[in-house]
């Protein structure tokens, strides 16, 4: 009697043929109609999850680029979660290891990590309570730092105004800051930063207090009046306490 081939093995073939149907023939004794059904079935949910999640990069791709990235991340990349909502961090990982393609835009890894970051925030679960300031509290000496829904990044090309009708093709002159968080009411928007506010957040991240965050800044900028730059951070920091993105640390 000839030797079966293992279960294991039909599971394989099957895979690929899914995966991959110009490559992988159809295993023995499937009906090709049938297959047809998982090819569809298969190919129509991964690219419904993705371009769900980069809405964006969908809109500014063609039809038959857009199918053959879908195609080439369904071959490349091999998912390691069953989540569905975890497969946009999976196309992360395509994007950053397995896609090889010189005719992508030069953005598109940044686009698609500000992208998944919208996502990661709506469904992060954090129960803690947003700063509430109590009278007469003097804020120059909280240790305040962001919530874990409020994400400070920085690219090289201005993410959050990519579309239809602007695609940049060069790297910014400046750092493009941007505060990414989920609001009160559960949605997720920004705030465009400048160096100096998107330096605040990264020393009250490192634990300093307002005071010391403020000082250390007008240090670094050599300013001529510290008294500006406290006015300064006082400001940026009661805009931040209406948005909900800080917490107290002390």
């Amino acid at each position: 009697m000839p030797q079966q081939p293992s279960f294991s093995s039909i599971q394989y073939e099957f895979a690929q043929a899914i995966r991959n149907p110009d490559q992988n023939p159809i295993p023995d004794n499937i009906d090709p109609r049938r297959m047809a059904i998982y090819q569809d079935l298969f190919y129509n949910n991964i690219e419904g999850f993705v371009s769900n999640a980069f809405p964006v990069i969908r809109e500014i791709t063609d039809d038959e680029s857009w199918s053959a990235m879908i195609r080439d991340f369904m071959i490349q990349h091999h998912c390691k979660t069953p989540l569905f909502h975890e497969i946009a961090r999976e196309y992360l990982n395509y994007l950053d290891n397995e896609r090889d393609n010189k005719d992508d835009p030069v953005f598109l890894k940044e686009l698609a990590h500000y992208e998944w970051v919208e996502l990661a925030l709506s469904v992060l679960e954090d129960d803690t309570q947003p700063l509430q300031l109590l009278e007469n509290e003097d804020l120059m000496q909280l240790q305040l730092s962001t919530m874990s829904t409020a994400w400070s990044l920085s690219y090289h090309y201005p993410v959050h105004q990519i579309g239809p009708d602007f695609q940049p093709d060069e790297i910014s002159d400046h750092p493009i800051f941007l505060l990414v968080y989920r609001n009160m009411a559960y949605g997720v928007t920004f705030l465009e930063l400048n160096p100096v506010s998107a330096r605040l957040i990264d020393l009250l991240n490192q634990g300093l207090t307002v005071q010391s965050a403020s000082s250390q800044i007008s240090q670094e900028l050599q300013h001529p009046d510290p008294k500006v730059v406290d006015e300064g951070a006082k400001s940026l920091i009661y805009d931040w306490i209406s948005r909900g993105v800080l917490k107290r640390n002390n």
